[in-house]
């Protein structure tokens, strides 16, 4: 099995930090290694199944043996549900894990955990490294959330040509929506004649983002654009906007460029969103996993550029790339 398994892919920001308290007696595992794969929610973003489908095959083109244990708590702020799953994959006895986290915080009992039992972890959606020894990972996998703000900032203030109101949906209060709202916000604030309206926590809950949008078009009728921070809140707002018949009066944008935002781009209900290339974040989880097998150094930080699409832009063969391993097993 070892020789089947010496292929090393290396992308996106490398840092180099050592694997401390995982050890690689593990060489000798057995030939099926077993992977828990924890995400907060499958409804909230296609992103996830996507990640699981890179993932798989990414794994079944190195060759790998493998089983995969599926796991979701009920919602992203379900952060004790989070952690009664990685106490019962830990009892289980898994060899991988990766951990879609509800909040970068809410991760460090479970991590401590996963540290103390020897388990290798991945951890999705987050770029910096804990600063505990005790709860780091060893792999942090995510797309500058910051930077990608800052790309539908700009995109924004070009559709908006300088002037008008926005109103921002948030998602889980925590690292992933207010980086993604402050990268938004770096660049529609130095626009004096843009009014930007913070709007409600959602939960990157889609149906939250509905009933907020329609909260917002019913107390507001003046606003021109809503920036959702997720997939998720980006299409429900969408959705909500269209339901009032107002899509040609006001735009919606959403975060990550996921397949269920490019059809709703197609349909004219979604006007906007950065585009993350998903399937290699999946393929760097893989990857991960195949050189700690191989007692090889793992970088501890990977992160993949996005690209601003709207429903004008011709994205197809990078959408194709980015969606090579995902879109056969999903059909879309």
């Amino acid at each position: 099995m070892i020789a089947k398994l010496t292929r090393r892919v290396v992308a996106g920001v490398a840092v180099a930090l050592p694997l401390t308290g995982y050890g690689l007696a593990d060489m000798a595992r057995a030939d099926t290694i077993e992977i828990a794969y924890l995400s907060p929610s499958f409804d909230v973003s296609d992103a996830w199944e996507r990640v699981y489908y890179a993932m798989s095959g990414r794994l079944d083109e190195l060759g790998v043996d493998y089983n995969v244990q599926q796991l979701a708590v009920a919602n992203a702020t379900d952060h004790a549900g989070q952690l009664a799953q990685i106490e019962s994959v830990i009892q289980k006895g898994v060899d991988y894990v990766f951990l879609g986290a509800t909040e970068y915080e809410s991760a460090i009992p479970g991590l401590r955990k996963l540290k103390a039992a020897g388990i290798p972890t991945v951890v999705y959606n987050f770029l910096e490294p804990h600063e505990d020894e005790q709860a780091r990972a060893m792999r942090y996998i995510a797309f500058d959330h910051e930077e990608g703000g800052r790309l539908a900032g700009a995109w924004a203030a070009l559709a908006l040509d300088g002037k008008g109101k926005i109103a921002i949906l948030q998602g889980v209060p925590g690292v992933v929506s207010d980086q993604r709202m402050n990268g938004f916000r770096s660049v529609v604030d130095n626009f004096p004649d843009i009014e930007v309206v913070v709007g409600v926590h959602t939960d990157f809950d889609r149906v939250k983002a509905f009933d907020a949008t329609q909260n917002l078009l019913a107390a507001q009728d003046d606003i021109d654009l809503i920036y959702g921070v997720s997939t998720a809140v980006g299409l429900g707002a969408g959705q909500a906007i269209r339901q009032a018949g107002k899509s040609d009066e006001i735009m919606s944008m959403g975060f990550g460029g996921t397949g269920d935002e490019i059809t709703a781009m197609a349909e004219g209900w979604l006007s906007a969103s950065p585009l993350r290339c998903i399937d290699d974040s999946g393929v760097a989880v893989a990857d991960a996993f195949v050189q700690q097998m191989n007692g090889e150094d793992v970088s501890v930080v990977w992160s993949g550029p996005f690209k601003m699409i709207d429903a004008d832009t011709d994205a197809a063969a990078m959408i194709e790339h980015c969606t090579r391993y995902s879109r056969p097993a999903m059909g879309r």
